[in-house]
């Protein structure tokens, strides 16, 4: 996984204090969470491009 900028930020606010601990659990939770659900839907997605795809070169 590749470390993101935002969340390094984040990690230094913490520390800080200008940030609360809730708050960054909170958006590493959405970060993830999101990271998921994009590679579910980039998934779900493959199969059916892939078969445009072929339909279209078929009738090329």
């Amino acid at each position: 996984m590749f470390i993101d900028p935002h969340l390094s930020v984040m990690t230094d606010d913490v520390v800080e204090g200008r940030i609360s601990e809730a708050a960054f659990r909170r958006t590493v939770v959405w970060l993830s969470g999101t990271r998921v659900a994009g590679t579910l839907a980039a998934q779900a997605a493959l199969v059916p491009a892939a078969m445009l795809i072929a339909l279209i070169a078929g009738r090329i």
